[in-house]
């Protein structure tokens, strides 16, 4: 995943100025059907998924520049739904609304549909910096 500008930023300012810098105290993973960017553009939306939430996630200490998720995250999809295509993930720091923190590209598309499961299992949403 990469960082986001807004999350550039925050670490530019807490490394190399005094400047206050918020930290975040929660954080949340995303869907996404297509590139989210700098912004957390293409989450999957209700209207798509009625269930569909972002879901809290916690890391692990950072080690060679990377760190992973600590426990896995899943989401299922609504019975009703259409389906769709996830190709990227996300970071947030809020359920709701918040700052898009980060953003990667799955290793292939995943194509869901009603009542289906998304999981990504201990360690597989990396955050990295290099």
């Amino acid at each position: 995943m990469s960082l986001s500008n807004y999350a550039e930023n925050e670490m530019l300012d807490w490394a190399f100025t005094d400047s206050s810098v918020t930290r975040p105290t929660a954080w949340y993973a995303s869907l996404h059907t297509d590139d989210p960017g700098e912004t957390g553009a293409n989450e999957v939306v209700v209207g798509t998924d009625a269930d569909y939430v972002r879901k809290s996630v916690t890391f692990s200490d950072a080690s060679s520049g990377a760190n992973g998720n600590e426990a896995a995250v899943t989401w299922t999809v609504d019975t009703a739904s259409a389906g769709y295509t996830i190709r990227y993930v996300g970071i947030w720091d809020a359920l709701t609304t918040g700052n898009f923190l980060a953003g990667g590209a799955l290793y292939s598309a995943h194509a869901v549909s009603a009542n289906s499961v998304v999981s990504f299992a201990i360690g597989d949403l990396v955050v990295s910096l290099d």
